[in-house]
């Protein structure tokens, strides 16, 4: 009897703690509202070379992005090339078994102007993510001015 009172007693601190942790992580996301997606999700680039530019996205805390959602186009220049970064694998209750980029996910790309000798214009990117709290973006689209390629 004597060893069965402290094994009662781990076990009811183990549960008190588990029921804790769980009750406080639904409550961070039952008591928080998403982030618009602008900030959700904040993009950059830079021009890193002769035809090519490194598209960078900041992904706060929470939130990912999924791999085959991101379309690259141009009016003004050729996507020759897109260099992905590895991704995570996650099961997703909107798109099921989903390659996805927590934190950040920089790609790069090899473009080349479509008109000989001009160094600028525009590159549209469109992405799409989540939040983990249960809300899922539409496809947002930004365009990226490219400068001195």
């Amino acid at each position: 009897m004597f060893l069965i009172e402290p094994v009662k007693f781990y076990l009811v601190v183990i549960s008190f703690y588990a029921f804790a942790f769980s009750a406080s992580a639904e409550e961070v996301f039952t008591n928080a509202a998403p982030l618009e997606a602008e900030k959700a999700f904040v993009i950059d680039h830079m021009v890193t070379g002769p035809n090519e530019v490194v598209v960078r996205l900041q992904i706060s805390e929470n939130y990912y992005l999924y791999k085959e959602k991101f379309i690259f186009s141009s009016k003004d220049f050729y996507i020759e090339d897109v260099n992905f970064p590895a991704s995570a694998v996650k099961f997703d209750e909107f798109f099921g078994l989903s390659e996805v980029y927590y934190n950040v996910m920089e790609t790069t790309l090899q473009i080349s102007p479509k008109i000989s000798g001009i160094t600028m214009g525009i590159l549209e990117v469109a992405y799409q993510g989540c939040w983990e709290g249960g809300v899922c973006y539409p496809l947002t689209r930004k365009s990226l001015q490219i400068r001195e390629l």
